[in-house]
Order: C-alpha cells, then sequence, then structure tokens
C-alpha cells in the first residue's frame, strides 16, 4: 500500500461494484476519449461472486492490446480502518498479526479471511489499514492473468476518491473531509498531512441525502475537531442524485468511478 505508482503507458482503469463494471483507458494520467464503458450486472443480493464472474466475462470478450489494468472495489467489499500505532507494524510477519488483531476486535471472526494491508504513516502515527476478502483478490488477479493482462493495483474506491479530491493540495494544507456515496454505503473522512485520518463508514438508503447531515453530526459528537471543517467535498456514486444535500457539502463533478483512478497506492 505504501507503493504509488505512476504509468505512464495506457492502462486499462476498471470500477467493480455490485450492480456494474465500470471502465476506462487512461494514458499519461488523462482518460482517453470514447474508452469509457458501463457494463450493468444483475446482482440483487450485491455479491462479489456474481460480480467476479461478470468481470471475467468482460475480460474474456475484450479485444484490447492485453493492457494492463487498475481495479477498484466498491466499498462494501472493502474494511477500512485507522489503527493505533504498534511497533509490530515495522516487520511484515508481526504487522500481519496485528492488523487481524485489529480488524477482528471490530469485524469478528470472519475478518481472518481477508488480506490486509497498511499505509506508511510516519513512526507512531496511527495507520489507515484495509481489508479485502483474499478469495476475492485472488479472483481478481486470477481472471487477469487467465487474459494474459497484468494487474497493476487492486484498492478500495476510497483512494481514488481521496487522491482525486487532494491532487493540487500541498502535503502540509488545513485539514480537509470529503463524503464518498455508493449505492448503500456512505464513507466520511477528513485528511491532513496529504494523509486520510479519520473515518467513518455506514449503510444509507437511496434518500441519502437526508442521511449526510445526520451522520456528520453524529461522527462529530466522537470526533470533536470536525468543529473546525465548514466544507466536505461530495463524490455521489449512487446512481441516485439528490436534490437536498446539505450546504455544508460540495458536490464534485466526477463522470464515473473508474475515471476517478489517477494513480495506483494499494497493492
Amino acid at each position: 500500500m505504501s507503493l504509488i505508482e505512476r504509468v505512464a503507458g495506457t492502462t486499462v482503469c476498471l470500477h467493480l461494484a455490485p450492480q456494474a463494471l465500470h471502465g476506462v483507458q487512461r494514458r499519461a494520467g488523462r482518460p482517453i476519449a470514447d474508452s469509457a464503458f458501463h457494463l450493468p450486472i444483475a446482482n440483487p443480493d450485491a455479491s462479489w461472486d456474481v460480480a467476479l464472474a461478470s468481470l471475467r466475462g468482460w475480460l474474456e470478450q475484450d479485444s484490447g492490446k492485453k493492457l494492463p489494468l487498475a481495479v477498484s472495489l466498491a466499498s462494501r467489499w472493502c474494511a477500512l480502518l485507522m489503527v493505533p500505532w504498534s511497533g509490530a507494524l515495522l516487520e511484515k510477519g508481526s504487522a500481519q498479526r496485528f492488523l487481524h488483531s485489529q480488524f477482528g476486535a471490530v469485524y469478528g471472526e470472519g475478518a481472518r479471511a481477508w488480506r490486509l494491508a497498511a499505509d506508511d504513516a510516519p513512526y507512531g502515527q496511527p495507520r489507515l489499514a484495509c481489508g479485502i476478502d483474499a478469495a476475492l483478490l485472488q479472483g481478481v488477479q486470477e481472471a487477469a492473468a487467465a487474459q494474459g493482462r497484468r494487474c497493476l493495483s487492486i484498492e478500495p474506491i476510497a483512494g481514488p476518491a481521496w487522491r482525486s479530491i487532494a491532487v493540487g493540495k500541498p502535503a502540509g494544507s488545513k485539514p480537509a473531509a470529503f463524503a464518498l456515496v455508493e449505492a448503500g454505503r456512505l464513507l466520511l473522512a477528513t485528511s491532513s498531512g496529504g494523509r486520510i485520518t479519520a473515518l467513518h463508514s455506514q449503510s444509507c438508503d437511496t434518500a441519502w441525502g437526508e442521511e449526510l447531515e445526520r451522520a456528520w453530526r453524529r461522527w462529530n459528537l466522537r470526533a470533536p475537531q470536525l468543529d473546525a471543517i465548514e466544507r466536505v467535498a461530495l463524490i455521489d456514486l449512487s446512481g441516485a442524485p439528490q436534490a437536498n444535500v446539505p450546504e455544508r457539502f460540495a458536490p464534485i463533478a466526477v463522470a464515473g468511478p473508474a475515471h476517478l483512478m489517477r494513480e495506483a497506492a494499494w497493492a
């Protein structure tokens, strides 16, 4: 997760969500005109198995030049957690044991089947960690390999969403926040010093505009530092635009979830 990989050649950026596979080709950091696509997925249970099968099918039919892939995953399949600093994070084996203990305390026994990674925050600072079902990760990697494709990265969509907002902001800029809304999921996060520093995730319904301010206020009760943040960048990937978005939240125009991907940060 600590490695930032900038891809100079053409890359196919894919976003895999329960109800759709989104994609666009990027070259030299920019989307290629007329390369975007959207493949609907019939998946009422939001199962990653069904979505993964759709990804396999698209890869089998795509007649591209075996371009490398950068893949983002819907938040409902990715668990994000701020973990406290520990010396165990300095060594790979002990880091995995420590992360599993942290995720297990929050998510239960199911976390044992997840692949875990943490960012490289400075020594002594809390770290942002991500857990994704190991079978899902392996499935994506195998689907790419079966078609002779390199998979440059697999990451939660929260990563590209945050980086798309952070572009052009100096690392030492004042604390900021963003909200990411997907079908059925709402993520709130703060950033400072070029890193995500705190987050809150919850489910939401299609009328998420009404829930947005309530979620922020509830989070504010646990994190008083949010009082200093007046504006929150809003990225809506829900497919259900709202007319009643609270004034605190400033919508950012996004062509699609795959268009958010500029760099690969999660291996």
